[in-house]
């Protein structure tokens, strides 16, 4: 019975300590402020988007991207049509896309090396921009999104971070999908800013000075190769701001099943990186006096809340029950702390984001992801982070069924 009660103890604190760093970044989002910066955008842009077969959402993005606050004549919009079975190309040029570039790599698929193909291009062309964004094809973006986008980097800033949310469907799903994501891009980022550390790439919304991408090339080509190439920089000690108030924004996956396959992609992704960067950022941290890179090894081991809440969920009965039935109390104690950890990051942090109603009211759909989420762990572990998987569009239901 000690042997139980001392395991239940020790992995209570280990839960406890995850939920409490999610409660510390929601309670930092709470005093985040953007900084008071005043510069004239003088920074010439060049907007990546790519594209793979987009035919039914390029044309919005494009438009979007457009009707920007920015001056026109400092940006340009490039489309890269990558691998392409129907007209993207062709409706990218018709919806006002400055460049449109097409690859044809069937043996070098995937955004990452999509990236790379048009970043080295656009770099060593004449008169290259002085920073690149990249925005995904499914996305809009707000008016003053490139504006908000570039004031870090008139700043002094190398690589940016803006607040990429989803827009939820009718389905109760869609909009605890949509809460998840306010809680991962938004809460999270404004967290660690307001305590003064790095924030990750998301892989949609980000602006990276074209120096520093000659200093350090795109060179992540996984499944999550935003959040490859956020270690990158990290390691070489490049902080990656956060820009609130930069909105991009796409639609949530149409249906549970593509929401499936896209959330298989982040998750299994992430913990390849996991087991493989983790021992290496804890040995870098250690080698070149970088403490913060343990804090980064830290969150790159958070699991998803799904689980941390139904670890806490089911820790916190069990060892209720052994409460009860030894009168050792102590053993309760961190779970107790876990449960209420987790309360606080998620109601703290959607306040500190001014969310919603709709995602107050979608919190209700978590009971049935708290049941289901462990049914995916098999799934993540084997997932393979080279695979490169697209998430089904709205616009590909529409086609099937025309």
């Amino acid at each position: 019975m000690l042997l139980i009660n001392a395991l239940l103890t020790a992995s209570g604190c280990v839960v406890a300590s995850i939920a409490l760093y999610l409660a510390l970044l929601a309670i930092a989002a709470r005093f985040h402020r953007e900084s008071e910066i005043t510069a004239e955008p003088l920074a010439t842009l060049a907007v990546l988007i790519p594209a793979h077969d987009e035919a039914g959402l390029i044309g919005h993005c494009v438009e979007s991207l457009i009707d920007q606050s920015y001056p026109r004549d400092r940006y340009s919009v490039v489309v890269i049509a990558d691998n392409c079975s129907d007209d993207t190309a062709g409706i990218a040029r018709g919806a006002g896309a400055d460049l449109v570039l097409v690859r044809d790599a069937p043996d070098a698929r995937g955004k990452g090396a999509a990236l790379r193909w048009a970043m080295d291009r656009l770099l060593t062309a004449d008169g290259p921009p002085d920073a690149i964004a990249v925005v995904d094809a499914d996305s809009y973006v707000a008016p003053d999104f490139l504006e908000q986008l570039a004031l870090p980097l008139h700043a002094g800033a190398q690589a940016i971070q803006g607040n990429y949310l989803l827009e939820p469907n009718r389905s109760r799903g869609a909009a605890l999908r949509a809460t998840a994501f306010l809680l991962v891009n938004g809460v999270r980022p404004a967290g660690r800013a307001a305590l003064g550390m790095s924030t990750f790439l998301v892989g949609n919304g980000m602006l990276f000075a074209g120096e520093l991408l000659r200093r350090h090339p795109w060179n992540a080509f996984t499944s999550t190769e935003d959040l490859e190439y956020s270690l990158e920089l990290q390691t070489a000690g490049v902080r990656i701001e956060f820009a609130a108030q930069a909105v991009v924004r796409s639609e949530t996956a149409p249906n549970p099943r593509a929401a499936a396959v896209q959330q298989l992609r982040w998750e299994g992704g992430k913990t390849y990186l996991l087991r493989s960067r983790v021992p290496r950022l804890l040995r870098d941290a250690a080698r070149l006096r970088r403490p913060g890179l343990i804090v980064t090894a830290f969150d790159l081991a958070t699991p998803p809340l799904g689980l941390v809440a139904g670890a806490a969920i089911a820790g916190s009965v069990v060892a209720a029950g052994l409460a009860v039935s030894s009168g050792s109390a102590f053993v309760f104690v961190p779970w107790l702390v876990a449960d209420a950890a987790i309360v606080s990051y998620v109601v703290v942090g959607l306040y500190a984001v001014r969310a919603p109603r709709w995602a107050y009211r979608a919190l209700l759909g978590a009971p049935v992801l708290l049941l289901t989420k462990p049914l995916t762990l098999a799934r993540v572990l084997r997932f393979r982070s080279d695979s490169w998987v697209r998430t089904e569009r709205a616009s590909d239901q529409a086609k099937q069924q025309a």
